[in-house]
């Protein structure tokens, strides 16, 4: 993620993380100040509401097209703040909560959790010691020019926190990318200030530069197993972003955004070069530049791309990644792209381009995810909206948050989750009816409920089962009640979990 360095745009702060007050804490920052909180306005709630969990109201989503042939799955979305071109912009209402989402085809919540500070981003399913975990950063954004310094978080299927992985030295691990590797160990990104002469670009002597750095550290004991930095081997005149004249702020030369491994090496993407960088791991050395002002590549018909992220090389030698073009010569469109790069021949072609039903133009984040049966996956990072399109680019799923909100990159994966905590259920007394709401945050195997009432928390009784509906499903019984409590029952009718005996308000 960062500003775009279009000069139409300038060093406005083009990202703008404005949350609720009570939601985000003084971490999320403009240079060195803190964010204020968001004012509400008049209008439809930006966030859902609870009676069984009133603690939670993660924001609501409209979805446009109704999915139909996607591939099974959850969609994983981390709700954090607005995007805001200009300071005209609609401020984002302070009536719901950033956070880590899970959501159904439907727009419905199955799983949401508030940061335990900061915000989250980059919330995606992994594998860690053979088995599917939840994966995340969280922490602080500065914005501009837009990275983070925080933490990374595993949490197993009981949404236990498991692992948590900072990078090595004494850096902050920064909120663009994350990846376990089979070996146990997570790729991770640091943004890095050091001093530079930046007089040969147009800045100052001894200015602040902001290097990119990799590190590879294994989870489990926190060593650092592999380090690279960016400038030993990517110089600043490969940089699209204007240097700036002032030596104190910082020079974002190389904004590195996505790291994979591709065999013995690594694949990069660099948004302010507008290239993907290919790494020899033994040595450090640029094995080659795909795009960007050094190419090693001669880019086909429509392949060039600029302010891009999420560089992935595919099972089948395509690399894919999500081409912001903001302020791109020619291109006023965001694209889902994939190449077929002939490293041989030296030549990048394009295999797929597709574009959002609106012609978004997203100025920063992104992602494209290539789905087990082909399909793309795709978040539209600075714009609210996410798209499943098939292998022929139509748009089989099509959906945005509500209110000016991003997702800083969004997945669809399949996931099992099974809380620890018990089923929530609150009761209200009605015209001869009691009203029973009952949820269990994160709970994917939960079917149906079965209401329970009683004159007291140690007599309840079965009175009613009902499918489930959504995050919350309401169940009206026959009569008053004092107390009430609901068991989570799965497919076959077993019962998943009981939750606790409330009195009836």
């Amino acid at each position: 993620m960062t500003t775009t360095p279009d000069p139409a745009v300038g060093r406005r702060s083009v990202l703008r993380m404005m949350a609720a007050a009570a939601a985000v804490p003084a971490l999320v920052s403009t240079g060195t100040a803190a964010v204020a909180a968001a004012a509400p306005r008049a209008g439809t709630l930006a966030g859902h509401t609870f009676v069984s969990r009133p603690d939670l109201n993660p924001p609501q989503v409209e979805i446009s097209t109704p999915a139909a042939g996607v591939e099974p799955g959850y969609v994983l979305l981390t709700p954090a703040g607005a995007n805001k071109l200009n300071a005209a912009a609609p401020a984002p209402r302070a009536d719901f909560q950033p956070g880590a989402l899970i959501m159904d085809d439907l727009g419905q919540p199955v799983w949401f959790s508030r940061p335990a500070e900061g915000v989250i981003a980059d919330m995606k399913v992994q594998q860690y010691q053979e088995k599917p975990v939840l994966t995340f950063w969280e922490g602080a954004i500065h914005i501009p020019p837009g990275f983070g310094e925080g933490r990374f978080v595993v949490l197993d299927e009981n949404y236990e926190r498991i692992a948590e992985v900072s990078p090595a030295n004494g850096l902050q691990g920064d909120m663009h990318e994350f990846v376990i590797t089979p070996r146990g160990t997570a790729l991770v990104i640091v943004y890095s200030e050091v001093r530079a002469d930046t007089t040969p670009v147009g800045g100052a002597p001894d200015s602040k530069v902001l290097e990119g750095v990799i590190q590879e550290i294994d989870i489990a004991t926190g060593d650092l197993v592999f380090e690279w930095r960016s400038l030993e081997h990517v110089t600043l005149d490969e940089s699209f972003y204007p240097v700036p004249k002032d030596p104190e702020e910082w020079f974002d030369y190389i904004h590195l955004n996505a790291v994979c491994e591709d065999g013995d090496a690594l694949l990069v993407s660099a948004r302010c070069t507008h290239a993907v960088y290919r790494i020899d791991r033994a040595t450090g050395e640029v094995n080659w530049r795909l795009n960007g002002k050094k190419s090693d590549f001669v880019m086909g018909t429509d392949a060039p791309f600029a302010w891009q992220h999420d560089c992935r090389r595919q099972a089948d030698g395509v690399i894919s990644l999500f081409d912001n073009a903001a302020a791109a010569p020619g291109r006023g469109k965001s694209r889902a792209l994939t190449l077929a790069v002939d490293e041989t021949a030296r030549t990048a072609e394009v295999v797929r381009s597709n574009e959002s039903p609106e012609g978004l133009l997203a100025p920063n984040q992104g992602n494209t995810q290539v789905l087990a049966n082909g399909h793309l996956f795709v978040g539209w990072g600075g714009e609210p909206y996410f798209t499943e399109f098939d292998e022929n680019g139509t748009a089989l799923f099509h959906g945005k948050f509500v209110d000016s909100i991003t997702s800083y990159r969004s997945f669809r994966s399949a996931w099992v989750g099974r809380p620890l905590d018990a089923p929530a259920v609150a009761g209200q007394a009605g015209d001869g009816v009691t009203s029973v709401y009952a949820s269990w945050n994160g709970a994917t195997e939960v079917a149906g409920w079965r209401v329970l009432t009683g004159p007291d928390e140690a007599n309840l009784t079965p009175v009613q089962d009902a499918e489930r509906a959504g995050f919350e499903t309401k169940v009206d019984v026959p009569g008053g009640a004092a107390f009430v409590g609901v068991q989570a029952l799965d497919r076959d009718g077993a019962v998943l979990g009981t939750s606790p005996a409330v009195a009836v308000s």
